[in-house]
């Protein structure tokens, strides 16, 4: 496809909506008015185009798309730096948007979080876009769930850029607070995730002892643990036996959860625990039984959520029969098994186990990144989970 009928057709367009809007993703769902509002802003349109574009160049191995994308994204640049000059269009919804999309588009093409400037901006420009508006934004579909995007996508970036989380996103948090479901598993994992953060920031100014950095690790885990043991009802999965072995199960039974939502925060808590004791692991210094234990379930635990999603009992779903919406459920069991193989002790098998369903999802479902992952894996060079999570597309590519 030439990049002049790529840059006139709306499929890009199209595609982005269908599945971050109505479709698999929904994590911009909240993005409904682009489906109706016409003509959008120039600088809202124009980072619109760009993303689009780099998406479909990912989701496609559209090399001709990503080439697009780049030159969509420069001229996106100054429409909304020239917007940001504006008081009124700095404050609005559609300078608010244009930004987020600019970064989404920076998680998609950038594959390293701390090599450049750009992959923390956008975020950092939304946040201060968010303290320009009045705070009866939160009061409106629309201005609170942008809001929560930004928190989110924030707090998510400076995990992966090993950046301390600033005092204003906490702020930003508080001001959502009473808007939203305390109790929701979701927001009680990011509060979690943000302790985490702070903690690697102390570790990596030196300012902590290895006791303390132990406690504190121990401590928030614990708190990641109950979370988990009070999951409302409605987040409950259950546990399938299989009647024979199966090389999709690594072991003989596996999880079924509500749906790919529940499953990907279980799979955050479980990758935030894994961390945290690996953290003890690194600073105790005769090693821990109980830390490595507790990686070593967690990591079981993200492989039983694995079949569900690559048909361990429909064997009829595979090779081309996969339709795209599992194709993306898989896609997000990725950065969890990677994870799970990195960390896990030898004795447990699951580093092998894992890179035979990288794997099988690269040949038999056709996801080409699965390959990419397993040959990190394989290398065995310790490669930080956080640039494989990058390479990835980050939160582009989260439910």
């Amino acid at each position: 496809m030439k990049a002049r009928q790529l840059s006139k057709k709306p499929w890009a367009r199209n595609v982005f909506l269908s599945h971050y809007v109505s479709g698999f993703f929904k994590s911009f769902n909240i993005l409904s008015f682009l489906h109706k509002q016409y003509p959008l802003d120039r600088h809202l349109a124009a980072s619109f185009d760009a993303v689009s574009l780099a998406f479909f160049s990912l989701q496609f191995d559209c090399s001709q798309a990503s080439l697009v994308a780049v030159q969509k994204y420069s001229h996106a640049l100054p429409l909304v730096n020239k917007a940001l000059k504006s008081p009124d269009s700095a404050s609005s919804n559609s300078t608010l948007v244009a930004v987020l999309l600019l970064d989404l588009f920076e998680k998609i093409i950038n594959n390293n979080p701390r090599s450049t400037q750009s992959w923390m901006s956008h975020v950092n420009g939304a946040l201060v876009l968010i303290k320009l508006r009045d705070k009866k934004q939160f009061q409106n579909s629309l201005g609170l769930g942008l809001s929560v995007r930004l928190s989110t996508n924030f707090l998510i970036s400076c995990v992966a850029a090993n950046s301390p989380v600033p005092s204003a996103l906490i702020s930003l948090r508080s001001d959502l607070e009473p808007f939203l479901n305390k109790d929701d598993p979701k927001w009680q994992v990011s509060g979690l995730v943000v302790r985490y953060a702070n903690l690697r920031g102390a570790i990596q100014s030196e300012c902590l002892s290895s006791s303390d950095i132990i406690t504190c690790a121990t401590e928030i885990d614990h708190e990641f643990m109950v979370l988990g043991e009070n999951m409302p009802s409605t987040w409950h999965y259950k546990t399938e036996y299989l009647g024979e072995p199966s090389k999709l199960s690594l072991e003989p039974h596996f999880d079924t959860y509500p749906d790919h939502f529940v499953t990907q925060t279980w799979n955050v808590l479980r990758i935030m625990r894994i961390l945290l004791n690996d953290i003890v692991c690194t600073h105790c210094v005769e090693g821990s039984d109980i830390a490595t234990n507790t990686i070593d379930t967690m990591a079981k635990e993200i492989c039983a959520t694995a079949a569900q999603y690559t048909g361990c009992k429909k064997t009829t779903l595979r090779g081309k029969r996969y339709s795209e919406t599992p194709r993306l459920r898989c896609y997000t069991l990725l950065f969890p098994l990677y994870v799970a193989g990195l960390y896990s002790s030898f004795a447990t098998n699951i580093k092998p186990w894992v890179i035979k369903q990288l794997r099988f999802m690269s040949t038999e479902i056709g996801i080409r990144n699965a390959k990419v992952v397993a040959e990190i894996l394989e290398s065995a060079d310790g490669t930080s989970p956080w640039s494989v999570y990058a390479i990835l597309g980050s939160y582009a590519f989260a439910a």
